[in-house]
């Protein structure tokens, strides 16, 4: 692969990266939106409980599983960058905010869904609903690291 060939490789997977993660930066409007719309509540906490609820469907895997192709791509961009010699480099800054901001979403992600856990226990009456509740939520937190471990190795390698 030639010095070019990988300059444009790193480009796509900083474009694909950036266009990925606006579709989980949409997942979050969209549940912050939903959760301000909350006027009256069936939880037993209230009004807040639920609007936490909403929030932290943004941790449940499904929805988590969202940041995994914005961190690969800045893992693939990162290791093009590492194989690239130093005077062949060009600006990089967009390849590494992406890293950055997407290891930042899931440390958000990991605060949203301690709160979620955290308030699990007031919410529902059925042991049964805790643990998947529960769960559902550590398992989020478990790809939100594996998110952040390839997005410190990007930022790391270049």
């Amino acid at each position: 692969m030639t010095v070019s060939d990988r300059i444009r490789w790193i480009a796509t997977a900083t474009y694909v990266g950036w266009l990925t993660l606006t579709a989980y930066v949409a997942l979050i409007v969209i549940e912050l939106r939903r959760a301000a719309a909350i006027s009256e509540s069936r939880f037993e906490d209230g009004v807040w409980g639920q609007r936490i609820e909403i929030v932290s469907f943004v941790a449940l895997p499904q929805n988590a599983v969202i940041l995994v192709p914005p961190a690969i791509a800045a893992a693939v961009a990162g290791a093009l960058i590492a194989a690239l010699h130093p005077d062949d480099r060009p600006d990089l800054i967009w390849s590494r905010r992406l890293a950055r901001v997407t290891g930042g979403l899931a440390i958000v992600v990991i605060a949203l869904a301690a709160i979620g856990i955290i308030g699990i226990p007031f919410r529902y009456a059925d042991p049964l609903a805790d643990l998947a509740a529960i769960v559902g939520r550590l398992a989020g937190v478990a790809i939100s690291l594996a998110v952040i471990r390839l997005c410190r190795e990007s930022v790391d390698s270049g």
